[in-house]
């Protein structure tokens, strides 16, 4: 897949919604994209680009913890209440097979296809 700079991503990525999992410290996140080597997630707080996190995603029944290093972060929303919302990329690292394992099943239970070329739809900020 390229990307705007012309440069090729490593993995394709995944848009997908309804997905929730923490993102550290038991903080609520949402993830808008997924791929085998990172996310985009929406959650409350800020997190320091290159500063180290764990994502975990429920899978099957179970949670997956992934470390991860943040790549972006900035703001995304602000509720009508005050409440503000980040949106955070995130590379994931030492990924072990187990994990990818399960990261592909969460890619795959949300209807996205393996090959990039036969999806639709946009891609994230992280790879």
């Amino acid at each position: 897949m390229l990307i705007k700079d012309g440069n090729m991503r490593r993995f394709p990525r995944f848009h997908i919604r309804g997905v929730l999992g923490a993102i550290t410290e038991a903080d609520e996140a949402e993830v808008l994209d997924l791929s085998m080597g990172g996310a985009l997630v929406e959650h409350r707080g800020t997190f320091r680009v290159g500063g180290s996190c764990f994502l975990d995603l429920p899978t099957a029944g179970m949670l997956v913890s992934i470390r991860c290093r943040v790549v972006y972060s900035g703001e995304s929303r602000r509720e009508p209440e005050g409440t503000l919302y980040y949106r955070t990329g995130v590379e994931f690292l030492d990924l072990t097979p187990e994990a990818e394992q399960a990261l592909g099943a969460v890619i795959r239970s949300y209807g996205a296809r393996t090959n990039d070329q036969e999806r639709g739809g946009r891609g994230g900020l992280c790879d």
